[in-house]
Formats: structure tokens, C-alpha cells, sequence
């Protein structure tokens, strides 16, 4: 199935708005692998015919290799055979001699920079190098795209070569909820909150999705069927940045079976203390495993961490297919597929704060005050879904995400209330709001409470409104 090309007009906004500057551009763009930035900077050099474009991707090849392939790219834009043929040593003499022969505005894309790294040779300033002498005094757009967040971040750094080169960076994020419905049209609500819950907010995964199947058929198909595009790809993934991943699998198993605190990461995997926090760092740098501290504290406090993997998909894998991949591999998936079916209402639960959240970003208008900050809370054995508040004004909400098919009771909202005790911010003087979210709603009576108390209430009915989607066609 061919990606389908959904939102990103802030991206393409900002690439053309630094193209229209006609002025000589380094711009770093970066995010994780299959995020959709190849496909972005293919409809954003599309979308302009009248400016020609060089498209290059490095590879992990000899450095003779890669020049001559950009060569190879650069001359279909020069009018003359001995560019061709000629021998580059290095970059900066390849982009010199191109510029000589090229004076209109140009794009040029490096995607996959990190592969052009050489231990003999100093890529980052080679390129510093090329700025200052060459693009400095063209019309060129240069664009260095790569999927290694951490080093391409390090180019951003202060004692980067480019640091004062660059004149822009963005990081290409997965997309949101709202989008990710737009790639299943004729999903319900509940299907594509399940969806997001199975695959996350990266385009290429979603495109896999076939919205004429239910999910979990899609499921079946696209993760359970051995040599299916999803049913190794975070192992794929994570053997493009790891070496030695027997550790890291532990790790990224325990955390999907909700062992989310350092303590039960040791406890469940056996591993040291000190070798847990070292995989966890470099998960963490890798944008695979989130650290999360509860949104009232300021300042990081190792004790409060909690660690969660920061993509869906991820999280769905070594819940589900990691830990059954010989029934997979000899095609025993019957009994996996109502295991899913059994467990896929409590997987999806926790992924429905992170649904309602975005939900209350989209209706903070309609609330009773504008949160500046909103995100989990937790202290010792008490934990709130979600707070959302605001300074200045002393307003906070305490909010409850309930995915759950029966309708929520009274009892729900009396435990949310209990536990504003155990908050602790400004509490002598601060105006306290309640929120239920829910899948079905509240009971007659819950109603009756939640109205004489003031407590707000949403379910996917109101989502559904929201986020524009429509009634299931499957």
C-alpha cells in the first residue's frame, strides 16, 4: 500500500519559508526512522518544479563510494562530461567545482548525513567548511537529514562545527491522534483509538493498516503472519542502533509489562543496577524509552522517574509478538490472536490519557481556565491520570481516563477527589477542577453527581466530534 501524505503543513511551511528567503540555507532535519522525512522532503521538493533539486541518500559504503554517487547526482544538473568523470577527493572539492558550474537556486538533500561519518576524517567540519567558502556564496539550500536523533542533535550542539552554520532545524515528530485517523476513514472512534494503540503515529506503519478489516484482523495480517512488514520491524530497528541486544530486549519487554519504576526493571530482568541504567541511557538518547516524573515536580528527581517506550508499536511488540515468536514462526497464532483480543481493551487503556490529553488541547477554549502544563502524577502508591494547571491563575484539574466498556459510577469520582489531598501544589490557595474521560460515559447517577458538583465529563462521543471522524464502515 503506497504511504499516504497527511498533515505536515507546519514542516513543508517552514521549508518554504527558508526557501523564499533566496538566500544560502544549512537546515537540519532530523527525526526517528519511518517517522515519514524522506517522503516530507520528496513532496516539499515536488511541490516545487521551478527550483531544481539534488536528492542524494549516503549509505554505509566506501567514502570514494558515497562522493561519486552525489557526483553522479550533481552532474545531471551540469552541462559538461568532464564533471562526471572527474576524481573528488572529498566534499568540499566536490561542491566547489558544482557551484562553479551551477548559479541558480538549488536544493540539495543529504539524507542518512550520519553514514557519510569516517573515522579518518572530519565530516562535520569538511561541511562547516563548505558552508563558509562555497554555499555561503550561492543560492544553495542544503538540507542534512538523518535518522540518529542523538547525533544529529549533536549538530546542533554548541561545540559542533555547524553550530553557528545552521540556519534552521526541525524534528520531524509522529503524528498526532487527530492525524492518524485520516489514514482509516472508515474506522469508528474506537477503532482508530485501538489503532493508535497498536501502531502510534508513525505514517508508515499506518499505512499498512487496511480500514476494509477490523483490527484485530489487521493485526493478524500485518504482525502474527511470519514474514509480514510489521512482524520484526522494531527487532529491524533496533539492530540498526544497537550492538548486542539480548540487554535491551530485557529492558524493553519489562517496561511493556508495565514494570515502569529502576527497581522493577532490575527485579524483572536480573540484571545489575548499573548495567539498567546504562541500556536505559541509551535507549533513552535513541527516543525509544521516555523518562517521565510527575508533572507537578520541577526538577528532576531520580527517585520520582518512571520509564515507558515511546512508541506504540514498540510497546504493542514486546507485549505480544517478542514474547511469542515460535508460535509465529510456525504459524500457531490462533490462540495469540484472542489473547490480544482478551488483552486489547486494557492495552489501549493507557493510551487513551495520551488521546485525552491531546483531546483537551483541542477544546482548551471550552474549559473552565487554560492549562499551561498537563501530564501524569503519581506520588508513592496514589496516582492521578492526568493534572493540568495553570500558575498564574492557581487553576488545576484533576482528571480521570477511564477506557473501560461499562459507564463509569460515583465511585470513580469520589476516589478522583480523595486523592487531591496527596497533591502537593499551592495548596492553601488554588481552585480545584474535576474531569472524568471516558469510553461509555457515566451512569444516571454519576451524571446527577458530576452536575451538582461541577465535574466535567467526556466520553468518544465527544471525541469523535472533535476529531471529525465518522461512523464505522466495517
Amino acid at each position: 500500500m503506497l504511504q499516504q501524505f497527511i498533515n505536515r503543513e507546519a514542516e513543508l511551511a517552514f521549508l518554504n519559508e527558508r526557501l523564499l528567503e533566496y538566500k544560502p540555507q544549512l537546515l537540519i532535519f532530523y527525526g526517528r526512522r519511518r517517522v515519514g522525512k524522506t517522503h516530507l522532503l520528496a513532496k516539499f521538493m515536488d511541490s516545487k518544479p521551478q527550483t531544481p533539486s539534488i536528492y542524494f541518500l549516503a549509505g554505509k559504503k566506501r567514502w570514494n563510494n558515497n562522493i561519486k554517487e552525489l557526483q553522479s547526482r550533481m552532474a545531471e544538473m551540469v552541462d559538461e562530461p568532464l564533471f562526471s568523470t572527474a576524481e573528488f577527493t572529498d566534499y568540499i572539492e566536490l561542491f566547489r567545482e558544482f557551484s562553479k558550474r551551477f548559479k541558480e537556486q538549488i536544493i540539495i538533500v543529504i539524507d542518512e548525513f550520519p553514514y557519510l561519518h569516517d573515522s579518518k576524517r572530519d565530516i562535520e567540519s569538511m561541511f562547516q567548511k563548505i558552508y563558509d567558502e562555497i554555499i555561503s556564496e550561492s543560492e544553495i539550500t542544503l538540507i542534512l537529514c538523518g535518522s540518529s536523533v542523538s547525533m544529529m542533535e549533536s549538530l546542533l550542539g554548541y561545540k559542533s562545527p555547524l553550530y553557528s552554520r545552521r540556519t534552521g532545524q526541525w524534528l520531524v515528530e509522529p503524528l498526532r491522534f487527530k492525524d492518524v485517523c485520516k489514514f482509516v476513514p472508515k474506522y469508528d472512534i474506537q477503532n482508530c483509538i485501538e489503532t493508535y494503540a497498536v501502531l502510534g503515529g508513525i505514517p508508515f506503519y499506518l499505512s499498512m493498516f487496511n480500514d476494509n478489516n477490523s483490527v484485530l484482523k489487521n493485526i493478524d495480517n500485518m504482525l502474527l503472519s511470519k514474514g509480514s512488514v510489521l512482524q520484526r520491524e522494531p527487532e529491524f530497528l533496533l539492530m540498526e542502533e544497537i550492538r548486542e541486544p539480548r540487554n535491551y530486549f530485557l529492558i524493553l519487554k519489562a517496561i511493556a509489562f508495565g514494570n515502569t519504576r529502576s527497581s522493577e526493571i532490575i527485579n524483572t530482568t536480573g540484571l545489575d543496577k548499573s548495567v539498567v541504567s546504562r541500556y536505559i541511557d541509551v535507549l533513552h538518547n535513541l527516543r525509544i524509552v521516555k523518562k517521565s516524573t510527575p508533572i507537578t515536580i520541577k526538577k528532576e528527581n531520580v527517585r520520582d522517574i518512571r520509564y515507558y517506550l515511546n512508541d506504540n508499536l514498540f510497546n504493542f511488540w514486546f507485549k505480544f509478538i517478542y514474547p511469542n515468536e515460535s508460535q509465529i514462526e510456525y504459524g500457531n497464532t490462533d490462540a495469540l490472536i484472542q489473547t490480544i483480543k482478551s488483552q486489547l481493551d486494557v492495552h489501549t487503556s493507557f493510551v487513551f490519557e495520551d488521546v485525552s490529553q491531546e483531546f483537551l488541547y483541542e477544546i482548551i477554549d471550552d474549559l473552565p481556565f487554560r492549562f499551561e502544563r498537563i501530564g501524569k502524577w503519581w506520588h508513592k502508591d496514589n496516582e492521578i491520570d492526568l493534572l493540568a494547571f495553570n500558575e498564574e491563575s492557581r487553576d488545576i484539574m484533576f482528571i480521570e481516563c477511564k477506557w473501560k466498556n461499562r459507564k463509569i459510577g460515583v465511585d470513580v469520582i469520589e476516589k478522583l477527589m480523595n486523592k487531591t489531598k496527596h497533591v502537593e501544589w499551592k495548596n492553601n490557595n488554588r481552585h480545584e477542577h474535576f474531569c472524568i474521560i471516558s469510553k461509555n460515559g457515566l451512569t444516571k447517577n454519576a451524571e446527577q453527581f458530576a452536575k451538582e458538583n461541577g465535574v466535567l465529563s467526556f466520553d468518544i462521543r465527544n471525541m469523535k466530534k472533535v476529531f471529525n471522524v465518522g461512523d464505522s464502515k466495517v
